[in-house]
Parts: structure tokens; sequence; C-alpha cells
């Protein structure tokens, strides 16, 4: 009885864990998306190390759906509002679309 308990103590928590990231990891592959940044925002405040700037974009995608992404401060600064963008599971951070002449 005590092994029971003791396996349901030690293995739940960590299939648990496992299952979390696995989770994670297949959420990170399926985030492609294409729309139109539709607001975007800046915050700072007081780290361990100083200040620090957390970037966000709001985005609708084609279909209607909006959405929050946290982006760095480069791709922040290349995209603006109306920006039509893009995100592949081959690129970490939302791409301006090239449009068509």
């Amino acid at each position: 009885m005590s092994y029971l308990i003791l396996l349901v103590l030690v293995v739940g928590p960590l299939v648990l864990v496992l299952v979390a990231l696995a989770d994670r990891r297949r959420r990170s592959f399926n985030g492609s998306y294409a729309g139109e940044v539709v607001d975007r925002s800046a915050s700072t405040g007081i780290g361990t190390y100083g200040p620090t700037t957390s970037h966000r974009m709001r985005i609708r995608t084609d279909d209607g759906c909006e959405f929050t992404v946290c982006v760095d401060g480069v791709t922040y600064d290349r995209l603006s509002i109306g920006s039509q963008v893009m995100r592949t599971p081959a690129t970490r951070r939302p791409v301006r679309l090239k449009r068509a002449p």
C-alpha cells in the first residue's frame, strides 16, 4: 500500500510536468498565423538587472481571431499598426508580408 502512495505522489507530478512541456512545445511549433497588427504596446519595469521593456502586439488573423504576441524590440520597431504579418513554424517572430506590385 505504501508503494502505491509513493508511486502516485512521485510519478503523478512527473507525468503532469512532462505532458505540460510536450504541450508547450507542440503549441510553439504550430503557432503559424497570418494577419494584421491592430495594436501595439510597450511597458517598462524594473528587474533584477535594471529596467526592462516588454513589447506586445495585438494581431487580428484573416479569420477574425485576435490575440496578443510578445515580440522583441527590433520586431516592435519594424512593424506598425496596419502591417500585414505572417509567422510560420520556421520563423521565431512575425515578419512583414511583401506587398504585390
